[in-house]
């Protein structure tokens, strides 16, 4: 391993070099070719930890959440009190539906940075999925007190409603989202129009029963 603190200068640019490339193929989503990057500046310096986590989120985003996993692991080794990992760590568990273990790794996330409401937006979609929607609703609710204008959050708190029997709610929360959606998540803006139109039709019925 060099130590690139006391290396040489040429390993510190080519280090560097391998990162800056590595992060700019992950921002467009070339996750193949970014782990190529990470995995060269990891053999100039294994005690990166952002490469390391970086490193994961590739892993996880070619859908080798194990492997991700383990990247992870590496990095909180490294810091135990990564926020980063652990909750990148939480969404790879949650892939492979350790829905309990990803739970975990969200708590031990918002315990080191309480006001992320990307955790806070994750744990309460692995509680929905557990059905534990009182405990979801409260991490959506505590995600919009970060973020109002959390779309995701809002969606997520719509979908909890409609399952609670709140169908009124729900319908304002997914207008909410509807309001709010765009880029990645813009694709699920027709879904959340068919829910609406589904509640309220419910909510028709249940006025002529």
């Amino acid at each position: 391993m060099t130590n690139l603190e006391n290396g040489d200068i040429q390993d510190i640019k080519a280090f560097e070099s391998w990162v800056n490339e590595g992060d700019r193929l992950l921002m467009q989503k070339e996750y193949v070719a970014a782990l190529i990057c990470y995995d060269s500046a990891l053999e100039l310096n294994k005690n990166d930890v952002k490469v390391w986590d970086n490193r994961g989120v590739a892993l996880s985003g070619a859908g080798r959440y194990s492997d991700a996993i383990e990247s992870f692991e590496i990095s909180l080794d490294l810091k135990p009190d990564d926020f980063q990992a652990w909750s990148n760590m939480g969404v790879s568990m949650a892939a492979l539906k350790r829905f309990e273990e990803a739970i975990n790794c969200f708590d031990r996330a918002l315990d080191i940075k309480p006001e992320d409401n990307n955790t806070w937006d994750n744990r309460g979609t692995v509680l929905f999925s557990l059905t534990r929607y009182e405990e979801a609703l409260d991490s959506f609710n505590e995600s919009l007190k970060v973020n109002p204008d959390d779309a995701k959050a809002w969606a997520g708190k719509g979908s909890v409603l409609k399952f609670m029997g709140n169908y009124e709610e729900a319908i304002k929360c997914l207008e909410k989202f509807i309001e709010l959606a765009s880029g990645d998540i813009s694709s699920q803006v027709e879904e959340a129009w068919a829910m609406i139109f589904d509640l309220k039709l419910l909510l028709s019925q249940k006025k002529d029963e």
